[in-house]
């Protein structure tokens, strides 16, 4: 596997609560391992939140005597999501919480966890969107009261219904995913999806240029576009 992860405060934001972590070597029993965290609460908070939870979900899994990936992913996002909730509880830290969105690809199989709003897209001939937000908007979607493109401009775009150290315990959605040799898997943060639409994504993403031009360009799309939030990118293929 082969990837490159970017992020970027964007054009509005104090502060960079977006972090990512990327590995293409064995993890423990991973094979490589990819993770996108985008932090939420008070003003240092988030930031904390995001990068304390992507590496100690890196060194959990790690070290997990689980076999199965998701076996692992669930064992890490367990133990992560306590450990964040733990640190909240520190004045400095009061109300912190982030999403997480990780990956793990073997031989053909793409294996993903998420909690929140960061996503995960399979990119090919088509756009797959693997994962589901936990958000509001997310529900309205579902239920057929919005599209995908009214989503992103949402007045309560912002409303995450799910993150890591929100509560006592974590509900997390895993997904698994054949992947093809030609197809490309981005996990992003809110702050490029609620900037650049699919079509734009799909456009950069399977045309030329290495993973890291693409992964700048995509930044670079999303600050055109506005810049309203962080953006975290991460591009992974084969």
């Amino acid at each position: 596997m082969k990837s490159f992860g970017i992020t970027d405060i964007g054009l509005v934001r104090q502060y960079n609560q977006d972090y990512s972590l990327e590995c293409d070597e064995p993890i423990g029993n991973l094979e490589n391992l990819y993770v996108v965290c985008d932090g939420l609460g008070g003003r240092n908070a988030g930031e904390y939140a995001s990068q304390i939870a992507a590496e100690n979900f890196f060194d959990l899994s790690e070290f997990s005597d689980a076999k199965l990936p998701l076996s692992i992913f669930k064992e890490a996002i367990t133990k992560v999501n306590s450990l964040v909730l733990n640190e909240s509880k520190k004045p400095e830290y009061q109300g912190m919480a982030t999403t997480l969105v990780a990956c793990t690809v073997s031989d053909d199989t793409a294996y993903f966890v998420n909690v929140g709003d960061s996503r995960a897209y399979i990119f090919g001939d088509e756009v797959t969107q693997v994962t589901w937000d936990h958000s509001y908007v997310s529900e309205l979607v579902r239920r057929g009261q919005i599209t995908k493109d009214e989503a992103r401009t949402h007045a309560k775009n912002n409303i995450i219904t799910r993150a890591v150290g929100a509560e006592e315990t974590v509900e997390p959605d895993y997904f698994q995913a054949y992947l093809e040799d030609d197809e490309i898997i981005l996990l992003c943060s809110d702050g490029l999806y609620n900037m650049v639409g699919e079509d734009d994504l799909h456009e950069v993403i399977c045309g030329r240029g290495s993973l890291k031009e693409k992964a700048r360009r995509l930044v670079e799309m999303a600050k055109e576009a506005g810049g309203k939030d962080n953006i975290a990118v991460v591009l992974i293929s084969k």
